[in-house]
């Protein structure tokens, strides 16, 4: 019941929340933005990961939750291609905006987001959670130079 009460709650809160986020009307910085962002979610979702990594600069420093510091890119890659070689894929993302703060040629963007991941054996994963990235544009082209985030934890029992 308790469990229930609490789920109940977070739908209530979420409800009136999402509304208000949903109906904000971005600059056409902030949505040149965010196109990067589902840029390059949509060549990793399609598998085109040398095409994603075009977006990354050779600066980008990455912080999963998970992990107890700071990655570079190529070690961010190389751990892409590890996940990638034990078979498993995405078969669903979304992402949802929060903050996206514009600055000349420097960003960041605040999204929340849901995936639906398959292991090789074809089992399904749920996971959602916040990101924060930061982006710099860079001969006209927005390109991730860090970010922060990762899946937020499972509720306690």
């Amino acid at each position: 019941m308790k469990k229930l009460i609490q789920w109940s709650l977070l739908i209530v809160l979420f409800g009136t929340i999402t509304p208000a986020f949903s109906q904000l009307e971005w600059s056409p910085a902030q949505k040149e933005v965010w196109k990067t962002e589902t840029t390059i979610t949509d060549l990793f979702m399609k598998g085109d990961f040398q095409a994603a990594y075009a977006y990354y600069d050779e600066s980008y420093m990455g912080w999963n939750n998970s992990m107890p510091a700071p990655m570079p890119k190529s070690s961010m890659m190389k751990e892409i291609a590890y996940e990638v070689s034990l078979g498993g894929k995405f078969d669903y993302y979304n992402a949802v905006p929060v903050v996206i703060w514009v600055n000349g040629n420097y960003a960041y963007a605040d999204y929340y987001y849901s995936a639906v991941f398959s292991d090789k054996d074809g089992k399904k994963m749920n996971e959602h959670g916040r990101w924060l990235d930061v982006l710099m544009k860079k001969d006209g082209k927005w390109l991730l130079v860090g970010d922060h985030g990762g899946s937020d934890p499972s509720p306690t029992k």
